[in-house]
């Protein structure tokens, strides 16, 4: 695999792992998708190749560190990762959602009618006690915990049948209360991107924001089983 030559020999313990991601980028076309969804070529890397890599890491047992900023091997530094991972404009959602309803139709098709299938909501706190300046940290009540926490929440809409479990959606939230938050927006985007929606999305009310996704979602579900 073409992919294999951004990693050391020492580093690539089973070759079997790289050439799976490799297919699996293939079945899913994860290429075409990531230009329909508007991820396009970033400091004349390819977003393939970007995204393949930094797909394949963590199933070899390396970080971004180790993988990509100590890796001399590597024709690509940490600059084109975070440019390419915190770009604005990439819709990385509808990257996810494209895949996950494309998994869920494979995964559907190889169990019995009698199965029922679910949508699952999780809420869960992401804690970041010792974060000062990070955009939208706000103050959250953990029901778990039964005190206040510093951080966020992660919003997550999955589908399940039972046995297999396939995220669909999920939303970074801050607080609805400006009271509540340690720090407001502080970049400056274009309304129309996905970085500003996504802002402005992290300070709705949840019970808001599950209805208009779920609402996007199966119209998304809609529009791709009339594609096939």
């Amino acid at each position: 695999m073409q992919y294999t030559e951004h990693f050391p020999e020492s580093q690539v313990p089973n070759a079997n792992v790289v050439n799976r991601v490799d297919q699996f980028f293939d079945k899913f076309n994860l290429g075409q998708l990531s230009t329909i969804c508007g991820i396009t070529k970033s400091k004349s890397i390819s977003p393939k190749k970007l995204l393949m890599t930094l797909f394949t890491l963590p199933f070899l047992g390396q970080n971004l560190f180790r993988g990509v900023v100590r890796n001399s091997s590597c024709e690509f530094g940490k600059d084109a990762v975070y440019d390419f991972l915190g770009s604005p404009r990439f819709n990385w959602r509808r990257l996810l959602l494209m895949v996950a309803l494309t998994a869920t139709i494979m995964t559907d098709a190889l169990t019995g009618n009698e199965r029922e299938t679910v949508l699952i909501l999780d809420d869960s706190s992401i804690h970041r006690p010792r974060a000062k300046k990070v955009e939208l940290l706000a103050k959250h009540y953990d029901h778990c915990e039964k005190r206040y926490l510093k951080g966020f929440r992660t919003l997550t809409l999955a589908w399940s049948d039972g046995a297999s479990l396939i995220p669909l959606d999920f939303a970074s939230l801050s607080s609805a209360t400006p009271c509540n938050r340690y720090q407001n927006v502080t970049k400056n985007l274009d309304r129309r991107s996905c970085g500003a929606k996504r802002r402005r999305e992290a300070v709705t009310k949840s019970t808001e924001l599950l209805a208009s996704r779920c609402a996007a979602l199966l119209r998304q579900e809609s529009r791709s089983a009339t594609c096939s």
